[in-house]
């Protein structure tokens, strides 16, 4: 085998090594994301919409309204709609259950993502939480 041919099998195997190991850094990554986004969700979510998200949660006895199935927001529009979940949890479409726009029930937590890395970070999370427990 020449020097160069050497040379493009040692750079070819490198390659594959890396793409291996990329691959099991994002599949580690996605699956610390689900586990923050699960996190969050029963912080700030089980108590209306229940641990299993089906919308029984202690607190949903005392309200006025049917608390939702999150299982079934992508059935709605035939997609899941991660940037109008966002808006939502960020407090920025109206939606009485969880209080006004200017203050929803949890508060400052999602609202405050814009220039704030961390907030960005826990609102991905979450949405992609919710678009992970999608009946399909």
């Amino acid at each position: 085998m020449s020097k160069r041919n050497l040379v493009a099998t040692f750079v070819a195997a490198a390659l594959c090594l890396f793409a291996a190991s990329w691959d099991t850094v994002s599949a580690q990554r996605a699956k610390d994301q689900n586990a923050r986004g699960r996190q969050l969700y029963y912080q700030y979510c089980a108590s209306c919409h229940g641990d299993d998200a089906r919308g029984g949660g202690p607190v949903a006895v005392s309200l006025k309204g049917t608390v939702p199935d999150l299982h079934k927001i992508a059935k709605v529009d035939g997609k899941f709609p991660a940037l109008r979940v966002k808006q939502i949890i960020k407090g920025e479409v109206d939606t009485p259950a969880h209080g006004t726009k200017e203050m929803p029930v949890w508060g400052r937590v999602f609202r405050e993502a814009k220039g704030n890395s961390m907030t960005e970070l826990n609102l991905y999370a979450l949405t992609k939480y919710l678009e992970a427990i999608q009946e399909k």
